[in-house]
Parts: structure tokens; sequence; C-alpha cells
């Protein structure tokens, strides 16, 4: 009972272990039995019937055997217990899976005594067509070596059952036994005793796999080979039977290998002396070679007869001629015929020939081989280019022939891969660049070259001036590029462009960078810029508003506000020349006081911060408002108020004077009025007057009386 305990607990653990850990030995579980036997059956063998019982997880399929010690590359595994147990490395002395199970009675049979549990079993039935049916094989187990020569005794066979050609009849004959003998391969027939000391049991066919790194089995078998006469082209039943022994806790297993499970009938194949170049052969380039093979050295010679040749291609014309019959020599196992078509230039199309040859006593194998035409690659070549100092594509397109194509391009200096069907190609001169092209039939390689043409590129340049200055700035470029330019394409940087070679233009304010692109005779092109070049200032906006525009004498200052944009500095003119040095003013929002009424004209000049300037000018008046009439008059000739003169009309915008006697008849009526009554015809006497006049700021109309004296 500590026996079976110990043996589930560590099971259980090493199954944890196993799936954490990367093992070198891949496995794969759960295949059908179909999957299997396609794994085991080789050449010479016909197999059909195929059936499994056990657990899934107890069979399938191992690869990367070679990094381990077992010595079998791939295959697949029948096991008691989990196959998932038996990569490595060995971290136990005890692992199992007890599928519970039961075993297998021709099992029994090998090891009278005991009971088997957990059996694997795999049938098929099979056809063999040679005489001798064989397999390779290694058997391992847990049961190693603690429980040799024990109540465990894990086992496995090869049943065989059909015609035995020396006579009677296979009953599920067991066909795997210790070399030499007839003894089954158990446990307790293989071992070097319970501590790997002895006493040997047949251990020359035993390794000792405690602490391996690769597999999980504490010791399994060298590689052993099983192998039984028969019949050829009678059908057979075969069985492949593995156990534990005693109960069903500690797990065995029996490695097969990929392909083994065959018999020595003829086995033939088709090769080509170039591989990859295709399944056909082709005249003077890629031979057909037929293959022979059998699966053991021949003791003496082997005659392989050619029962028929046949096809569109004639033996002996369209390639050397094809014996009827060829031989494999003593001590080898194999030989060929060499299919190589002539070069004859003659376009035949697809031509074949066939061979049918006996391969056993039960079947026969045909073979055809295509020949196609000598039919040389031909290139098409990209044409010959100009580059401007740049770097360029190379091209070439292959047809016929065999892909795929390689490709080696000359000289490979300045390329970035001269391997390649497109490689970049960066000359600083001009460059023959060679290509030559194969392919896979082995014909002979093509070539053909492409000139690039290698024209420098345009060294642009350019002066604008002036670079800086006030709206509107209008700039002159110069164009100074070389060689050859033939076409010119100025970005002024606002949205206009020019082709002229050196244009003008015209810029608002603002920064503008400024881009010249100008092509050569060859068509290279090249571009310059001058990034933030323009620098075009505003210009200020003079303007001001004097308040108020129209005033009179007797209040002659007015306030001028300015409403420039802009400004930096202000320089005013107040146009009052008799004012001298007060005429001007430097500040921006001055005032001025005129002495004399009268219209004056005064100029606002700002100026910038960056120098640009601007200058406005407006009227503003300067008016008499007051007017004064008198009362009398002395019209006598002496020069001294001998006129009805009235101060100031002449300042005033209009005027209407009317004069009455005192009877109310109109004696005078003037529009304007100027000064000039002077009651000539008229008595003296007191007059009535009438005056309507306005003023720049109003109309008005006065009356009063005026009295003519001539004599005092």
């Amino acid at each position: 009972m500590r026996r079976r305990t110990a043996k589930v607990l560590l099971a259980f653990c090493l199954s944890m272990v196993m799936h954490m850990a990367s093992a070198q030995l891949s496995v794969t579980p759960g295949l059908s039995a179909q999957q299997m036997v396609d794994i085991l059956v080789g050449s010479g063998v016909v197999v059909s019937n195929v059936n499994y019982i056990g657990a899934p997880i107890a069979s399938g399929s191992f690869n990367n055997g070679g990094t381990t010690n077992i010595g079998l590359q791939s295959g697949i595994i029948l096991t008691s217990g989990d196959i998932n147990l038996v990569p490595g490395p060995n971290t136990s002395t005890s692992a199992g899976v007890n599928n519970n199970l039961p075993g297998d009675p021709h099992l029994n049979a090998l090891i009278p005594g005991f009971n088997t549990f957990d059996a694997s079993v795999l049938t098929f039935e099979f056809v063999p067509l040679s005489d001798t049916v064989k397999f390779r094989y290694v058997f391992g187990s847990e049961e190693y070596p603690q429980f040799v020569n024990s109540s465990f005794n894990d086992v496995f066979g090869f049943f065989i059952s059909g015609p035995n050609p020396l006579g009677g009849t296979y009953n599920f004959h067991n066909i795997a036994h210790i070399p030499g003998t007839t003894t089954p391969v158990s446990i307790n027939n293989v071992n070097n005793g319970t501590t790997n000391t002895g006493p040997c049991v047949n251990c020359q066919y035993y390794i000792d796999n405690t602490n391996g790194a690769t597999i999980e089995y504490d010791g399994f078998t060298t590689v052993l080979t099983a192998w039984a006469l028969v019949t050829p082209c009678v059908p057979y039943q075969f069985k492949i039977a593995i156990a534990d022994a005693g109960d069903g806790i500690l797990d065995s297993g029996v490695f097969l290998e990929e392909n083994s499970f065959s018999t020595d009938a003829l086995e033939i194949s088709t090769d080509y002396s170039i591989p990859g170049a295709g399944d056909f052969a082709i005249e003077g380039c890629n031979d057909a070679i037929i293959n022979f093979k059998i699966n053991q050295f021949a003791t003496d010679t082997v005659w392989i007869y050619i029962d028929t040749i046949y096809g569109t291609a004639t033996n002996g014309v369209d390639f050397p001629l094809i014996p009827n019959k060829v031989y494999i020599p003593p001590g080898q196992n194999n030989t060929n015929i060499v299919i190589a078509p002539y070069v004859d230039y003659i376009q035949e199309g697809v031509e074949y020939i066939t061979l049918v040859i006996p391969t056993s006593p039960c079947t026969i194998d045909t073979i055809t081989v295509y020949i196609l035409d000598y039919d040389p690659m031909e290139l098409d070549m990209m044409n010959d280019t100009l580059v401007c100092e740049a770097s360029i594509p190379l091209s070439v397109t292959p047809t016929l022939g065999a892909p795929p194509y390689s490709y080696t391009w000359s000289p490979a200096a300045t390329l970035n891969n001269p391997n390649d069907a497109n490689p970049i190609a960066s000359p600083t001169v001009t460059t023959t660049y060679t290509v030559t092209v194969d392919d896979t039939t082995a014909c002979p390689p093509v070539t053909d070259t492409v000139v690039i043409t290698v024209s420098p590129l345009p060294s642009v340049s350019f002066m604008p001036n002036p670079v800086l200055g006030c709206e509107p700035l209008e700039v002159s470029f110069s164009d100074f590029s070389a060689p050859n330019i033939v076409a010119w394409n100025w970005s002024f940087g606002d949205g206009n462009n020019s082709s002229i070679q050196s244009p003008t233009h015209t810029y608002p304010a603002g920064t503008y960078s400024v881009t010249l692109e100008v092509t050569t005779a060859e068509g290279c092109k090249g571009s310059f810029a001058m990034n933030n070049i323009i620098q075009s200032f505003p210009q200020p906006g003079a303007f001001f508003d004097p308040i108020p525009a129209v005033t009179t004498i007797d209040n002659p200052t007015i306030q001028f506000n300015d409403l420039s944009t802009h400004p930096g500095t202000w320089l005013w003119d107040f146009g009052d020349p008799g004012s001298g040095a007060l005429n001007t003013s430097t500040s921006q929002h001055p005032s001025h006081s005129y002495s004399d009424e009268g219209e004056y004209t005064v100029c606002l000049t700002v100026t910038s911060p960056n120098g640009c300037i601007d200058s406005v000018c407006r009227k503003v008046m300067i008016v008499i408002d007051e007017i004064e009439i008198p009362n009398v008059i002395t019209p006598n000739g002496d020069g001294f108020n001998d006129y009805f003169t009235i101060k100031n009309i002449e300042k005033l915008r209009s005027s209407r004077l009317v004069i009455y006697n005192r009877w109310g008849q109109k004696v005078y009526e003037a529009e304007p009025y100027n000064n000039t009554w002077d009651a000539a015809g008229h008595a003296d006497g007191v007059y009535f007057w009438v005056l309507e006049y306005s003023t720049f700021f109003r109309d008005a109309i006065e009356h009063g009386t005026v009295t003519v004296l001539r004599s005092r």
C-alpha cells in the first residue's frame, strides 16, 4: 500500500513539473489509430483495418528524439499510463498514472504468473511486398531498477498472425525478442539488478537512465529490431501491445521508430539533378534520376527488370538509351538510371517517357518523366536612364526558365543588395550595370546591361534686395543658380509665384520665406529656401481729429487727438506761420491756440517704430462771430464815419441789409452788405434798419435805428 500511495503522489507532482518544464523530447498525445500507423509504416507494406484499444493519453507521437539518448529521432509511443510523463528530465523514481484499464491476454501469456493492467494495444492488417517484415523499437519503464525480479514485471509484445513461410501459421506469434533468443522483452528479462550494479540479465541491451536529462523513464533498452519472415502479397495481422504487470501504477512505454515497419520490397523514387527546378527534365539542363532501393544491403547481385518503356520521347534518341534491366551490386542497397535529355533545338513541346517496373511479386510501379524543350530565360530589362545624383531602383523581369530566379548585379559597390531583383543603385558617375539571372534548371544564366547616366544636381542660389522695408515693399530677386538652368519656379511666400529668372515682387506687410526651384537642361531639379528672409513693415496710417475743427477768435484753442495706426513718433505742423517755433509739436495729442482768425492747414506726420512714414493734413478755422453796428453816421465827405459801417460784416457767411425811413418806406437794400450805404439822396434824420445774417455757427436777424447827421 505504501508503494501505491507514493507512486500516485509522485506521478501527480511529476505531471505538474513536466507541464511547467520545457523538455527536449516533443510528444503529441491523443492521435487516432490511423495517424499512428501512418507514422509507423514505411515502404513495402499495405495497411488496413487499423484499431487502437487503450487510454487516449497513453499513446501518441514523439519528435526531436535526436536530442535525447533513446537512439530514435521520431515515431510513435505506446505506454501503460500517460505519454506526457515521458519527456525528461528524470526527476522521479516512480512516475506513473493508473488508467484503471484491463491488461491483455497475449501479454499475460508472455510472462506466466503475472497479470497485466492498463494495456495499450494497436492492431492492423497488412500485406507485405517482400519476404521479411521488420521495425525498430526501444522499451523503457519506471519499474527500473528497484522492482526488477519482483512481483512487478511490465512487458510488451509484437504479435503476428498469418502464414509462416517455413511452414504452418503464425498465431499471435511474438517477434519482440531479446536478440538471438525467443525470450520476450520485459522488466525481469532485460536489467542490471535492483541497483544497476548486477546481476546482469541481458544488460548489454539495457541503459541506466538514473538522473537522465532527456527521458523520465529510469531505464530503457538499446534500439532493438523485431523481424519475421512472411510470404509476399498475402494478408497478415499485426498487434503491438504494452502493459503494466502486477499493478497499474508505474508507467512503461515503447518507442516505435517512424517508417521502420517495412519490408525489403523494391522502392522506386524519382529525383532531379537540380533540386527545386521542378518535377521535369529539361534538355541539356535538368536530368531525371530514377532511384531503386532495397531496405538491406545485397549479398548477391539484385537484378531489376524494366517491363515496358514507352512515351512520346524516344529512348536512345531524345536521351541516352535506357537498358531493359539494371542491378544493385553486392554490398549496396541502391542504384539508379539517369535520363539526361539531349539539346536538339527543336520545339517539340512537353514530351514524356514512362517506365513500368515490377517492385514485388504482386506490385508494379509506373514512373513517368516529363521532358521540356531547352527554352532559355528572357529578360525584360529597364531602359537606360538618366538620374540626377540620386538613387534609382534597377529592375529586370525574367520570363521562361524555371523560377525561383537568382540575381547577381555588378558592380556591386553602389548597390544596396546586388542579389535582389530590384536593387537600389546610388552611382556617383555614369555606370553600366550588368545583371546575371539564373534559375533552377541548371541552364546557362542570362545577362543584360543597363546604363545609368548621372547628371549633376543644380546649385541653387539667389539674392533678394532689399530684404526689409516699409510696405508696399518692392523686392528684386537675382538668380545665381548653375549650371544649365532652363526653368525657374519662385514661391514668394505670400501665395504668389513667378517663372521669370530674376523677378521683382511687391510685398504687403509681413514676414515671408522665399523658395526657388530650378530645372536643368537634363531635367534635374534643385531648390533652395530662405526662411523668413523678407520683412515688410506695416505702413503707419496718419489720422487725427481736431476738436473743434472751427472755433471763434474769442476761444481760438483747438485740441488735436491722434487717431493714427502703428505710430511711433508724431510731428505736428499747425499751419500758423506767425507763431514761429510754436507752430509745431511732437506730442501725440497736442493743443494749439491761434492768434488770428482764418483757415489753417494742420498736418500730422507719423513715423512707425520701423521708420515707416505717413502724413495727413486737415483744415481748421478761426472765425469772427460778432459784429458791431453804429447808430450814427455823418456822411459829410470828411472821410470819417461817412458810411453805415458794420464792423466784421465781411467776415459773415451771408448778410442782407434793408433800411427804412421814418415813414416805413424802404430806402435801401443790399445782399450782401458791403458797408456802402452813406444815405446819399436822403435827408438827415432817423432811419430804421433790419439786418439778416449768418455766421459759421448761427443765423440771426437784428434791427435798430441809425441817425444820419451831415452837420454837427
